[in-house]
């Protein structure tokens, strides 16, 4: 537990960060800190205000900069770039070398055309190591050479600026996100951390390496003790950290407690009723809890606060999409990706809609642009996995669901998947294989009381591939652990074939009596196979009776 002093000097640190990133015109780094510096547990009174530090050549190009700063403010870009030209403090080549990014991401946006994008980030690379090799380096130049380098893709070059820069400044909450933006899967991520736990540097330990070290895991999916261990002790200093609690909502999200998520998701926006952040994924978790009422409020509301944020769009969309209105929801999502186009939820959500439409190709194309700007998502893979089965196209459909399973190993949806796959190409010992994953996770997931309850469906699967196999003992087991399930999911029509393949199955053993209960009272199931559990009853009973 940290002591009212160490609180103290925190918020000190906290609010000196704030100011010099609000100063650099890093704005999403400097609301994050003074989210940070809010949600303390310690509320006392700040008594005392930092004062930025200048060197000679700040305050020799101090005119200047805010002249450019106000440029940048009103989204003026190139014409902040320019007042900065022949500025030589590291603050003013920082915020020129910025907003010459933004200026090209923006012109790329909306002329759709990158073909001189990566000479341009070449020479703006060349300009910050001139800088930095002729004077002090300049922390904020590392993390922009940080977001470059994610831009070409060098991640491994990324994330060597990237920790460098926060070496030199760890509360620049932005090049954290920019460092989880370059590890692509979880070993790499497993990796990265243990190095960091191991060296001597001053990110070991650190609040701030704290609060990475549980986005990351989040952003993979992960649920272990340790994670939410951290996260607590975070919450006990950062009680009203927004940010903190969104966190647990998502752990608990991909874990699929929607319940216990949709109340902490209430009481944040108790807290803040009028944020927007994250919004969309609790809409995403309404539509699958199906919670139609819910879900058509939060439309509303948000379209209320903004109904130009693409988090609105998507909000909306999801509501058409419950309602069976799947081009009227593409419109909306379609609407999101215009006010930003590396909107995550919009290309995966609208591949679903496609999907929905039977247009695999556009549905593909959705994918595809999801897993370019996020390959972490295992939605999308999963997506791109659905959209080639339904093309009959099972080896690329056996890849992609294969991705998506590494990113959610104990998900059961991804091994089902495979397993079908496999069973499709004639791969059946793998198809087996895949299905006793599944089997293994339901039951592993599942409260103590419940062990012992299988997904009838799964048991199912199994004991049909069995059944193709030839191999009888084993498919007898599945087909009877299959109907045993009819005590917990009640009767569907996995249970009533199985039952119908035991009567079956009884008669050619001579079982008549076993064969008889089984199919008296069945009728759960298609008229043929209703019409021969009838025909079964009946030559059991004829045989029972002689």
């Amino acid at each position: 537990m940290e002591t009212d002093e160490s609180i103290d000097q925190l918020r000190t640190d906290l609010l000196k960060a704030q100011i010099t990133l609000s100063n650099i015109n890093l704005l999403q780094a400097s609301k994050w800190c003074a989210e940070a510096i809010n949600g303390l547990s310690n509320a006392s009174n700040i008594t005392q205000i930092p004062t930025l530090e200048f060197d000679p050549y700040d305050l020799q190009d101090y005119s200047r900069f805010i002249l450019a700063k106000s440029y940048f403010d009103v989204k003026e870009f190139d014409r902040c770039a320019h007042s900065l030209v022949g500025c030589k403090s590291g603050n003013a080549v920082f915020l020129k070398l910025y907003s010459k990014i933004l200026s090209l991401d923006k012109k790329m946006a909306e002329e759709n055309d990158g073909s001189d994008l990566n000479s341009k980030l070449s020479k703006i690379i060349q300009e910050i190591e001139s800088f930095n090799s002729s004077s002090n380096p300049n922390h904020f130049l590392y993390y922009l050479l940080g977001i470059i380098y994610n831009k070409k893709r060098n991640y491994k070059l990324a994330q060597r600026n990237l920790l460098a820069a926060l070496k030199l400044f760890p509360y620049n909450w932005s090049c954290w996100q920019e460092l989880i933006n370059s590890i692509i899967d979880f070993d790499e991520a497993m990796e990265l951390l243990n190095k960091v736990k191991s060296s001597k540097s001053s990110l070991n330990p650190s609040i701030m390496f704290n609060f990475f070290e549980v986005v990351l895991l989040q952003e993979f999916y992960q649920q272990s003790v340790d994670v939410n261990q951290t996260l607590e002790k975070l919450l006990s200093i950062f009680p009203n950290f927004n940010f903190l609690k969104i966190q647990k909502f998502l752990i608990c999200y991909h874990s699929l407690d929607y319940y216990q998520a949709e109340s902490i998701f209430d009481q944040i926006l108790e807290d803040d009723p009028l944020r927007i952040d994250d919004l969309d994924t609790y809409s995403n978790m309404l539509y699958v809890m199906e919670k139609k009422s819910k879900l058509s409020f939060l439309a509303q509301y948000s379209s209320n606060i903004d109904k130009f944020k693409p988090e609105t769009c998507c909000i909306i969309a999801n509501y058409h999409s419950m309602k069976g209105e799947h081009e009227k929801a593409i419109m909306y999502y379609k609407r999101a990706l215009i006010l930003n186009k590396n909107s995550l939820s919009a290309w995966t959500l609208m591949g679903h809609e496609f999907v929905e439409l039977k247009n695999s190709h556009a549905a593909i194309e959705s994918y595809r642009r999801a897993v370019d700007i996020n390959p972490k998502d295992f939605r999308a893979w999963y997506g791109l996995g659905q959209a080639y089965e339904v093309l009959d196209m099972h080896l690329y459909s056996l890849y992609y669901y294969q991705r998506a399973t590494n990113l959610q190993p104990t998900d059961k949806r991804m091994w089902q998947a495979i397993g079908n796959c496999y069973e499709k190409i004639g791969k059946f010992d793998e198809s087996l294989k895949s299905f006793k994953k599944a089997l293994s996770i339901d039951n592993t997931n599942k409260p103590q009381e419940s062990h012992g309850s299988y997904d009838p469906y799964i048991c199912y699967k199994l004991a049909s591939i069995y059944e193709k196999i030839a191999s009888v003992k084993e498919c007898y087991k599945y087909m009877k652990l299959c109907f045993d399930q009819e005590l917990d999911w009640g009767i569907t029509d996995e249970t009533s074939k199985a039952r119908l393949w035991l009567a079956r199955y009884a008669l050619e053993l001579k079982k008549y009596e076993e064969a008889y209960e089984l199919t008296k009272d069945l009728n759960h199931n298609n008229a043929h196979d209703i019409e021969e559990a009838r025909a079964i009853a009946r030559e059991a009973r004829n045989r029972m009776n002689k």
